[in-house]
């Protein structure tokens, strides 16, 4: 607005606006005003230059206030065509502020763009650069790329340009990535990459890294030049005094050339592999931590980035020794931001195998920093504890987490108790410790446990006789001191009923305290108190006191309004009678052998979900778990709503045709995950025979291919968009298959958590040989890949755990690059993975009319709440739209809309950047046909409502 400083009525317009003492009055003079300036625009007279460039910028005053400009568009467009350069730029300012891609007035100014692009004037050059880029859409990258190619590329172009080029460029990629072509564009690009400029090559570079994001096949020449960037910034040669950063030469450019090495898989050369090597030593080996805070915040970015780069390329354990003793004094450092980055930058490389032991020698300094006042802080080294947890430090961490847990946020205590929960199982040394950690766990934590951790308890102490009576000591001690926690209620109630007589001269204090607290107790807990009351009452008959009281408390349960405790009671009274009770009431059998349920919600590698790298470690723990014995027993038989994991086990010769059989799609078809872990549990890794935590997953094996005489995969069964579209609204099925590979996916989201199993499925009769899957970073998402085996034996299926986290709402979808090689023939894949902002709705209950067409009404309109009227081929039908709208994680709220033919949907949008976003929609049928529809979603966050809109509408319209 600089420019404006001259027109005296636009300054007196200002000043009046800011006197104004109230939103009403100012909402007047904003009305008066337009109303001026439309009369203006309209009269007969003509405007001069001064008058038109005069209410362009009142125009644009209005619009950064916040008011909606609906004219002044045409003589805005009119403005860049002039040939006077105060007109052009007043004009381009307009536009780049009050135009967007989707109005049909964009269309007007690009024959203009185009000539000012062909200019000699470098200022008509960037003005119409930097409005391209501001509001350039699919028609401006189809019909003004090659021109602003050609400015990028040309030697003779300005460097000012150039920069601005090069941004240029990348908006209209990402509007329409057939711009480019790595083909013609890869060698193009290493040649920006050698430019002296660090304008334009910071530009380049990020250019670059926006390109090799979607797809880096092709790009590997650039590896040399990006290495060779890394080597100037590192060095600081031929730095200019403009980009040095309180001393630090260009940690932009140094961050932006790490960033991209992250999108290629591997580096081949092997010059450039050492020089890489050396660049990356040297950073580790001088990151000193500064006294100046800006220039602290440069050093980290660009040690954390080659951090990551070093995991992602596995370098040798040597140079990541060095990165954790260099974090290790990170975490004992009073700045928080420090202390944060140095615990999530150690979690990261405590995926490395050989890392643990020198992590474990800064665990009394991570155990200090639960206490740390900063919430965040206290999650990281809750995550750090608990992966460095083995079976040398079991006790200790445990006992230091219970000792946390009394004073722990709410908002962790359930993730913290089911840790404690896991790791006390997995590394007990004795049965009685374990059970001793987990019953003083349900005392701490209470409500915050879930059942299966006491189901556990009772499994293992009902399996094991020795525990039986140490046990019933034990709860009958913490009820004694006043427990009264519903968790801790219900197992007392069912190890006091079984096993409380083995506690001599403690029945009639075992039956006072449960009966103490049945009054108060939830349905399910005072059924398991009757129980352990009828238990007593068989087993006790010589104590008439107590077996009066209890066949009253039958009687009076016996008339309640509860059908299932007034059954129990009214048996329980019957059953007592009878000469049989005593063999009926007898103890419980122990439980058949099955895993552990708690095991499979979280595995040694499930923390991994939190972590944004690109790799993770192969090592099982299993052995250092329970005692075979006990390991895998299921309690309650909860275990049966999970099914069990199908083993990699190669086919006979005989098998394939008779695999071949099925349709992929069939063998998915039963599968299911009924047993949701915690939405605090994140995501378990596995390797091939490790447990499943998502449930089984039937053989993808199908078919008996031959190999042919060139590897040329083409898809079998369906297309990549039915496959893409049809996971985007179920949470199994097929990715991807052809002749050689079929990649099946189940997945399970809780929150901003996805979890996600991948199931690489060989079909020909050679092995898949160099297999490798990389998924290129996104900012919308986290994602954290398990390991990747190497090979896929013929006829077998391998498993690779994926664990997604939701950073922010985005129209963009993260990718799957997959390489393997058949016969030495190499196939490369480019796979969209259905991970998109609607898997991570949760459904809303109970929705009040009046609460949501209270926030309905205060959500404005575009871009907050969109509208679209469209047109199917096919008869909507209410069932299907309705399980649609379900399947996408949003409530069909029934009663909020008068008509029948209409649809109202509620969800709730998680992600960690903001928590929860209401969104909501509408959905107008057409009584008439069923075949046109308007549909409108509103929400706070523009991204997402664009996103779920467009996710809808094209899945009406299929």
């Amino acid at each position: 607005m600089a420019s404006a400083g001259g027109y005296r009525g636009l300054h007196n317009f200002i000043n009046e606006i800011r006197q104004c003492n109230s939103k009403e009055a100012e909402r007047a003079r904003i009305d008066k005003e337009l109303a001026n300036i439309r009369t203006k625009f309209k009269s007969d007279r003509g405007l001069s230059s001064y008058e038109k460039k005069k209410y362009i910028w009142k125009l644009l005053y209005i619009y950064v206030l916040g008011y909606d400009v609906e004219f002044g568009h045409m003589e805005a467009v009119a403005l860049i065509s002039s040939t006077k350069f105060s007109e052009k730029q007043v004009g381009y300012i307009a536009a780049s502020v009050l135009l967007h891609e989707n109005l049909e007035f964009v269309r007007l100014v690009i024959n203009t763009m185009q000539k000012d692009l062909l200019s000699r004037d470098e200022n008509y050059q960037c003005m119409a650069l930097t409005a391209i880029a501001n509001m350039g859409g699919r028609e401006f990258a189809e019909a003004l790329s090659g021109e602003v190619l050609k400015l990028l590329i040309s030697s003779s172009t300005r460097n000012v340009v150039r920069k601005k080029a090069a941004l240029c460029v990348l908006r209209l990629f990402r509007r329409n990535p057939d711009i480019i072509s790595h083909e013609t564009f890869a060698l193009k690009m290493g040649n920006l990459l050698q430019e002296r400029d660090l304008g334009v090559l910071l530009s380049s570079m990020s250019l670059l890294c926006g390109v090799v994001a979607v797809d880096s096949r092709g790009y590997e020449v650039v590896i040399p030049k990006v290495v060779a960037v890394l080597e100037r910034v590192a060095k600081g040669i031929d730095i200019p005094q403009d980009y040095t950063y309180y001393g630090i030469p260009s940690p932009w450019l140094h961050v932006k050339a790490l960033r991209a090495l992250h999108y290629f898989p591997v580096i081949e050369n092997d010059g450039v592999w050492t020089k890489l090597q050396e660049i990356l030593r040297r950073t580790i080996s001088s990151a000193p931590i500064d006294k100046n805070t800006n220039k602290n915040n440069a050093l980290h970015a660009i040690l954390f980035e080659s951090i990551s780069l070093m995991m992602h390329l596995n370098m040798d354990s040597e140079v990541l020794t060095q990165c954790v003793t260099l974090l290790g004094k990170f975490v004992s450092i009073k700045e928080p931001n420090i202390r944060y980055l140095g615990l999530e930058n150690m979690s990261r490389l405590s995926l490395v195998p050989e890392m643990m032991t020198t992590i474990k020698a800064h665990q009394e300094q991570i155990q200090l920093s639960l206490n740390d006042p900063d919430i965040s802080i206290r999650r990281r080294a809750l995550d750090l504890l608990y992966r460095m947890c083995d079976a040398q430090n079991s006790h200790e961490i445990v006992d230091q987490l219970l000792s946390y847990l009394t004073t722990a946020d709410f908002a962790i205590r359930e993730e913290l108790a089911l840790k404690i929960a896991i790791l006390s199982e997995r590394f007990a040394s004795s049965l009685q410790w374990y059970v001793d950690v987990i019953i003083s766990l349900i005392d701490k934590a209470g409500d915050h446990v879930s059942d299966q951790v006491w189901y556990r308890v009772v499994q293992i102490v009902t399996n094991n006789e020795a525990l039986q009576s140490h046990a019933a000591a034990n709860v009958l001690r913490k009820l004694q001191d006043g427990s009264s926690h519903e968790t801790m209620l219900k197992l007392s109630s069912y190890i006091l009923g079984e096993f409380g007589q083995l506690l001599q001269g403690s029945t009639r204090e075992i039956f006072h305290l449960l009966k103490d607290r049945l009054g108060s107790a939830t349905a399910p807990t005072k059924g398991l108190i009757l129980s352990a009351f009828a238990k007593i009452l068989v087993r006790s008959p010589e104590d008439t006191e107590i077996a009066d009281s209890i066949k009253e408390i039958f009687k009076r349960y016996g008339s309640i309004p509860d059908a299932e405790l007034q059954q129990r009671s009214v048996e329980y009274a019957v059953l007592s009678g009878k000469k049989e009770a005593t063999e009926v009431m007898s103890l419980m059998p122990k439980f058949p052998e099955r895993e552990s349920s708690l095991v499979k919600l979280m595995s040694p590698e499930s923390n991994e979900a939190s972590l944004p790298i690109a790799r993770g470690r192969n090592v099982d723990r299993d052995a250092e778990a329970l005692p075979s014995a006990t390991q895998s027993n299921d309690l309650l038989d909860l275990d049966d709503a999970i099914e069990n994991t199908v083993p990699v086990v190669p086919l006979t010769p005989e098998e394939p045709a008779k695999a071949g059989q099925s349709d992929p799609l069939d063998l998915l078809a039963g599968l299911s995950v009924t047993e949701e872990a915690p939405a605090a549990a994140p995501p378990a890794a596995s390797g091939n025979n490790a447990a499943d935590p998502f449930g089984g997953y039937s053989d993808l094996t199908v078919g008996n291919s031959s190999g042919g005489s060139g590897l040329t995969p083409q898809l079998a069964g369906g297309s990549l968009e039915d496959w893409h579209s049809k996971l985007c609204v179920s949470n199994k099925g097929v990715l991807y298959q052809d002749q050689y590979l079929q990649i099946g996916v189940k997945a399970d989201y809780q929150k901003a958590q996805g979890r996600i199993m991948l199931f690489l499925g060989n079909k020909h009769t050679a092995e898949l040989s160099n297999v490798v899957l990389s998924i290129p970073p996104i900012p919308a998402y986290r994602i954290q890949l398990g390991s990747v085996p190497t090979s896929i034996a013929a006829q077998a299926q391998v498993q690779v755990p994926v664990a997604v986290s939701c950073v922010e709402a985005s129209l963009d979808a993260p990718k799957l690059q997959v390489v393997y090689h058949v016969q030495g023939e190499a196939a490369k894949l480019d796979l969209q993975m259905p991970v998109i902002p609607t898997k991570f709705f949760a459904p809303v209950a109970n929705v009040d009319t009046n609460s949501f067409f209270t926030m309905w009404k205060s959500i404005p309109d575009a871009p907050l709440k969109l509208q679209q009227i469209a047109q199917t081929t096919n008869a909507l039908d209410m069932a299907r739209t309705q399980g649609l709208v379900s399947a996408a994680g949003l409530t069909v709220a029934q009663g909020i809309d008068p008509s029948p033919s209409n649809v109202v949907g509620v969800g709730a949008f998680n992600c960690e950047s903001s928590g929860e976003t209401v969104v909501m929609l509408r959905l107008e049928i057409d009584p008439r046909s069923y075949k046109q529809y308007r549909i409108t979603v509103a929400s706070n966050n523009a991204l997402l409502t664009s996103s779920t809109k467009e996710f809808l509408v094209k899945e009406l319209n299929r």
